[in-house]
């Protein structure tokens, strides 16, 4: 059987506050459709004509992403943390390109939710436990997620996270902190008691919230050329602050489950008709 053709449109919110900080949604797509060439033999199930990032805050933007593509199926796979505000916003972005019509769409299971996360979260822990020698008793894991106070569902994905982390590693006390609901990325710094701390960002790209935000929380280094993972040590602290997820090593193959699980499951909806995507 020939494999099926279609689109993917890794559809994330982004950000315009530096020229690159969407990069890593850009190298995502590029990355998969590389994959895709050295792996055709061994992928039968689907053929990808065309992958690009759309963004509410970027280019391409969601409402225009569409006029790139040939017409037909469209897997899009929502680049988020959790099923919250943000993806309620996708069925009336991607409905008001004006060729929508033309296609059939698929949407995928949200991108951080995915369970091969949590095992790189888990390698990543491993990794600097074993590297750095630290004691879990005296290593605190903090998991900082974006959070909204406009969707109470939103902070889940994050405390499901650290409460697998919780149970991964005995001993090592795992929060959870948000930088826009309670309890904020800033209130857990002040609280961390241990002399280690690992910052898993619960985020997804390099913009404002990664580069600022949350280095800002912990009173570190800021800035758009932010290197991960960023390691800093004083005489009372070590730290290190890993990267955000669109950077993991294993999301090329998050991508590519969540895409093949999709077009097998998913009946196409015509956003025209229909007024709404299935979520």
């Amino acid at each position: 059987m020939p494999p099926r053709l279609c689109s993917i449109v890794l559809a994330a919110h982004g950000s315009t506050a530096t020229e690159h900080c969407n990069d890593p949604l850009h190298d995502m797509a590029a990355a998969i459709l590389q994959r895709q060439e050295e792996q055709s033999a061994t992928s039968p199930d689907l053929w990808i004509e065309k992958i690009t990032p759309a963004f509410l805050q970027g280019e391409p933007q969601m409402t225009e992403v569409l006029e790139s593509l040939p017409e037909g199926d469209v897997i899009v796979i929502p680049v988020m943390t959790s099923d919250g505000y943000y993806l309620r916003k996708l069925p009336e972005k991607f409905a008001s390109n004006r060729n929508a019509g033309k296609f059939k769409f698929h949407l995928s299971s949200v991108f951080g939710m995915h369970a091969m996360i949590a095992d790189e979260m888990k390698l990543l822990v491993t990794h600097h436990l074993s590297s750095f020698h630290l004691k879990p008793e005296e290593t605190t894991v903090v998991v900082i997620g974006h959070g909204t106070r406009r969707n109470q569902t939103s902070g889940e994905s994050t405390y499901r996270l650290v409460n697998t982390l919780a149970g991964q590693f005995p001993g090592l006390k795992c929060l959870a902190g948000f930088l826009d609901q309670d309890p904020t990325a800033e209130k857990i710094a002040a609280e961390i008691t241990t002399p280690n701390t690992i910052i898993l960002p619960f985020l997804i790209s390099r913009g404002p919230h990664t580069t600022e935000d949350v280095p800002q929380a912990f009173h570190l280094n800021t800035g758009t050329d932010q290197l991960f993972p960023y390691i800093h040590q004083s005489d009372s602290r070590f730290l290190i602050y890993e990267k955000p997820l669109a950077m993991y090593s294993n999301a090329v193959d998050i991508c590519f489950d969540l895409a093949i699980e999709t077009l097998n499951i998913s009946q196409p909806v015509n956003l025209i008709s229909h007024g709404e995507l299935s979520l």
